[in-house]
């Protein structure tokens, strides 16, 4: 590297536990080893009724819910909303290929809700994960 270059900043990582869920299979398995390989354990479902059954069967916490917004069957809003029954201090990450603004529009999203525009590169997600879960670090975590 050239004398005065920067190094790339790290990417942060993390030991919480994240519930992935995203239909498209490839998606899912890259960015699951994504995250385990930043250090955090990663609880991986298909859709959302899939993720209601692992959450319910975890019996550990959450951290974080990385979530499609766009899945047959349950999109990830109404996820969200399920799993903030059961688990209400768990933080939420949406995901999408849709612009965030399209989605704000269409009514699937709140403004200033998480959000991380698909495809994204492993040092946005770390970035991101690490970002929503330091805002709303849990109690004794």
């Amino acid at each position: 590297m050239a004398e005065g270059a920067l190094s790339p900043a790290p990417t942060p990582s993390g030991d919480e536990t994240v519930l992935l869920v995203e239909d498209d299979d490839a998606v899912r398995a890259v960015a699951g080893r994504t995250i385990k390989r930043l250090g955090y354990s990663v609880l991986s479902a298909s859709g959302g009724h899939e993720a209601l059954e692992l959450a319910q069967n975890h019996g550990e916490t959450i951290h974080l819910l990385l979530t499609d917004i766009m899945m047959p069957g349950m999109n990830g809003v109404e996820l969200s909303r399920k799993l903030a029954v059961l688990l209400p201090r768990t933080r939420v990450l949406f995901m999408s290929g849709y612009a965030d603004q399209d989605l704000i529009r269409e009514g699937l999203l709140e403004p200033g809700t998480s959000f991380l525009a698909k495809p994204f590169t492993p040092q946005e997600l770390g970035q991101k994960i690490r970002d929503v879960l330091r805002d709303g670090k849990l109690d004794g975590s």
